[in-house]
């Protein structure tokens, strides 16, 4: 049974593996709306997942935490950044895509007023 449960985690993570993007539609608490890209790339390095933001460029950035539930996927990065910013990924293997939503929770309310949340779907590249 143990080899069963191992076997069907590394089935999903061979299927989240790869290269991800989308975009957040996001509402903040002031009802500012915005479309926010985020791409990341996801790997399997010693059994075990691994994930990077993406930039522009396509180039690999910060490391992004990642933990896995079956076939959904929670990310976390933090940004310390004037204050310091909470990125979270709630997400979903749904049809070959990536369904969910994105969060930014800021530490410091005195400089950054609205922390914001979104929906989004991802797509393998």
């Amino acid at each position: 049974m143990i080899v069963t449960m191992l076997a069907c985690g590394v089935i999903y993570a061979q299927d989240i593996s790869g290269r991800w993007s989308g975009v957040a539609d996001t509402t903040d608490e002031g009802s500012t709306k915005r479309q926010e890209q985020q791409s990341f790339e996801v790997k399997v390095v010693d059994g075990k997942l691994t994930a990077v933001s993406l930039g522009k460029d396509g180039k690999p950035g910060a490391v992004v935490q990642i933990q896995q539930d079956g076939a959904k996927f929670n990310l976390y990065r933090f940004l310390d950044f004037e204050g310091g910013e909470h990125l979270r990924w709630k997400l979903e293997l749904k049809d070959g895509k990536l369904v969910g939503t994105f969060s930014a929770l800021h530490d410091s309310p005195k400089k950054w007023v609205y922390d914001r949340i979104g929906a989004m779907v991802m797509t393998k590249q």
